[in-house]
């Protein structure tokens, strides 16, 4: 299966590098798969994913067909060469979650221009292969810059390295299925925060229908 960005032409070289290594890693090691490019389209969004492991960021971010922006851990950019290396690779430094003012401003300011970035509406990783419950700063988000969200699964980082392992197993199989986009315009009639009650909902339901769809044995498109 060749890498969906390959004929990209937008990505940076450094990038491109990275992806491609990262790409041939997970290939070898967990044989892996992807699933509802289709349901990609033009302009900025939010691409929303379960979170169980380290694992995540990388897996959707090789599956994507084009460059992902990620936000991360103010911290993580105290070293100069780590954080010059992240920079290179979009990641973002923040200091809060999806709600935090900052925070907004910032992801606002790249949806309008038309990035495409990772976001795990749970907070943070769950402790088991279970979906926990959503928190509304998607939905927030989505309500504030019109984007839309692409729901997205991802599969069997969990039993790869989960938050009970120290180090990564070198075996297993991921997969990453992207599904139908979620768009602000369906809840706009609603009051705001019921509108953003009701999307949040929606995008738990999406993600869960993916991995049932993925489980059941990847028939058709996903929905």
């Amino acid at each position: 299966m060749t890498a969906s960005w390959i004929t990209s032409k937008k990505m940076n070289w450094f990038y491109r590098f990275i992806l491609g290594s990262v790409w041939c890693f997970f290939k070898i090691f967990y044989r892996h798969r992807v699933y509802g490019l289709e349901h990609f389209c033009d302009g900025g969004a939010i691409i929303a994913c379960n979170h169980t492991s380290f694992y995540d960021p990388p897996v959707v971010a090789i599956s994507a067909p084009e460059e992902l922006h990620f936000l991360a851990r103010e911290g993580l950019f105290k070293n100069p060469l780590f954080g010059a290396l992240i920079r290179k690779l979009n990641s973002h430094p923040v200091s809060g979650d999806a709600s935090d003012i900052a925070v907004l401003k910032l992801t606002c300011q790249l949806l309008n221009e038309g990035k495409k970035i990772i976001l795990f509406p749970e907070g943070r990783r769950a402790f088991s292969d279970q979906m926990q419950p959503l928190k509304a700063g998607v939905a927030m988000l989505i309500s504030r810059s019109k984007a839309f969200v692409i729901p997205t699964y991802v599969h069997g980082t969990y039993g790869i390295w989960s938050r009970k392992r120290k180090l990564p197993k070198l075996w297993g199989k991921t997969a990453c299925v992207f599904g139908s986009p979620i768009r602000w315009e369906e809840f706009a009639a609603l009051e705001k925060r019921e509108a953003q009650a009701a999307l949040t909902q929606k995008l738990a339901e999406s993600i869960q229908a993916l991995r049932r769809w993925y489980e059941a044995g990847t028939q058709g498109l996903p929905p």
